[in-house]
């Protein structure tokens, strides 16, 4: 077991802390806001996780005029192997994220051969790409990733509004295996995300809000797409932590249809500011200050 999670997730970036050039303000050093929610208990999910194949999440993303040009944000499916009856590796994580920033690059992490034996990445291996378009300020885009499990591989990356339509053909680029997860069983997790490093966020940088709407994930069957995820964020007020056992967790511990904080740090919070549809969208706040 190479790294047991005391809180699930730990994110992309460690998040020690330290005294910004002000004595007065305390940053962290990184910080991915996240969000993440699970799937596992219909006959589709179970279909799917005795023989995982291709899958998807997609939502929707909006963000403000002044937002930092060094805040990643986007969206993540990932598969948990679970610990009692591993495909590959006991407690594996196979990671399909994938993000943007303002200035229209992509931003998605690659796997290593090393992962493929067992071994969880060290340092995330970030891949990038310019998708050739700005996204505007208060204009709701819909992201779109697919992965293929069954490959351990990308597929596509897609984000359409705005007068757009971007499709980025990932196909053989092979998934990451960054945490040992200590759950009991396997499931499909998905995830919207806001994150920064404050070795790239300059001074006044700007804001560091993203809003998120109308999340959806489903899998491919044979024939067609099967839909088994839908949240819109109006059935529950406010993030909820992890309920963590260890060494193992009991997935039957965690709701499905719940959104949970990927980590200790994550500012997400539920709100009624700027929502897609319905009352509620969901904001992921990578401000690097330190709560007090």
């Amino acid at each position: 077991m190479k790294k047991i999670l005391l809180l699930i997730l730990i994110g992309l970036f460690s998040t020690c802390t330290s005294e910004d050039t002000t004595p007065s303000v305390e940053l962290l050093e990184s910080i991915n806001s996240a969000v993440v929610g699970f799937e596992y208990e219909s006959q589709e999910m179970q279909a799917f996780l005795n023989q995982p194949g291709r899958a998807y999440v997609s939502g929707y993303f909006m963000i403000e005029e002044d937002l930092a040009d060094d805040v990643i944000f986007g969206l993540d499916i990932e598969w948990f192997e679970g610990v009692d009856s591993p495909m590959n590796f006991e407690g594996a994580d196979w990671m399909g994220l994938a993000g943007i920033n303002r200035e229209g690059i992509l931003w998605y992490p690659k796997g290593l051969p090393s992962n493929l034996t067992g071994t969880p990445t060290e340092a995330t291996n970030w891949q990038i790409k310019d998708l050739q378009f700005t996204p505007q300020a208060n204009t709701w885009y819909q992201m779109r990733i697919e992965v293929d499990f069954s490959k351990l591989e990308f597929v596509s990356f897609t984000l359409t509004g705005g007068g757009v339509q971007i499709e980025e053909d990932l196909s053989g680029e092979q998934l990451d295996y960054p945490n040992y997860i200590p759950f009991d069983e396997p499931s499909l997790t998905l995830y919207a995300f806001s994150l920064r490093s404050k070795e790239f966020a300059p001074e006044n940088a700007g804001s560091a809000r993203v809003f998120f709407d109308d999340m959806e994930a489903g899998v491919w069957d044979d024939e067609q797409w099967q839909v088994t995820f839908t949240n819109g964020f109006e059935n529950q007020a406010e993030v909820l932590p992890i309920p963590v056992e260890l060494p193992v967790i009991p997935l039957s511990n965690v709701e499905e249809d719940t959104w949970y904080f990927e980590n200790d740090d994550a500012k997400t919070t539920i709100v009624k500011e700027n929502p897609r549809t319905g009352e509620y969208a969901l904001l992921c706040d990578a401000d690097l200050t330190v709560p007090e």
